[in-house]
This record gives C-alpha cells, structure tokens and sequence, in this order.
C-alpha cells in the first residue's frame, strides 16, 4: 500500500491533524490562559473586588474561542473514526461547522454571562 501525495486514508490523516491542532493549541493558548486567569482571580479576592487585570484577561476574544473550539474538534475527531471516509469531504464540512460553531458560542456566551463593575452587585 503505497501513500503518495493524495492521501489514502483522510479520515486518519484527518484525526491526526486535528488531535495535533487540539494538543497544541491546548498545552499553549488555553493552558496559559487559565494558568494567567486563576492567578489573576486570586489576585481579585485578595484585593478584595474585580481588578482591571482580571477584567482585561476575561475580555480576551483568542482564548475564548479556542476554549470552545475544543469540543467541535473533539466531536469531529470521533466522527472521522467512526465514519471513516475516503474523501475530505467531511473532514472540511467539520471543520468549517466546527469552527462557525466556536465563533458563535464566542461572541454570545459573554454576552449571557456578563462580568465587569456594571455586572457586580451593589
């Protein structure tokens, strides 16, 4: 079985790409993220209120979406496995749904959750 620039089998090409992006994306953008968050937060409970810093770091759009980016991937990541298909078809369709998909919990889910002095009790 020869693989030569077209790739045999997409589906797994496909599954390993995406686990690649995932574990990357997820041991830099994501972890330091939180690691900064957490500190920050500590930083706001001593301080005793919400800090510029906590509320700068809660805006940040990139890690946001990478947070909610995970669960689409992991989602397709199954679906190649188990659907295991011989075009890309499915593994473009995915991942453009997957990405949309993040967008969209991105830009509303901050929005129903709102944070900052206005969001704050009296």
């Amino acid at each position: 079985m020869e693989v030569g620039i077209s790739c045999s089998f997409p589906w797994l090409a496909g599954m390993v790409g995406l686990f690649a992006l995932e574990f990357i994306e997820g041991n830099t953008v994501t972890r330091l993220y939180f690691m900064r968050l957490r500190r920050e937060t500590r930083s706001a409970l001593n301080a005793g209120e919400v800090t510029p810093e906590l509320q700068k770091a809660r805006a940040e759009r990139v890690p946001t979406f990478t947070h909610f980016l995970d669960l689409p991937m992991l989602f397709l990541i199954i679906a190649l496995g188990a659907i295991q298909p011989t075009t890309w078809l499915l593994f473009f369709t995915g991942s453009i749904v997957a990405v949309a998909l993040a967008t969209i919990l991105t830009l509303v889910i901050p929005r129903l959750y709102p944070w900052g002095s206005e969001a704050l009790p009296a």
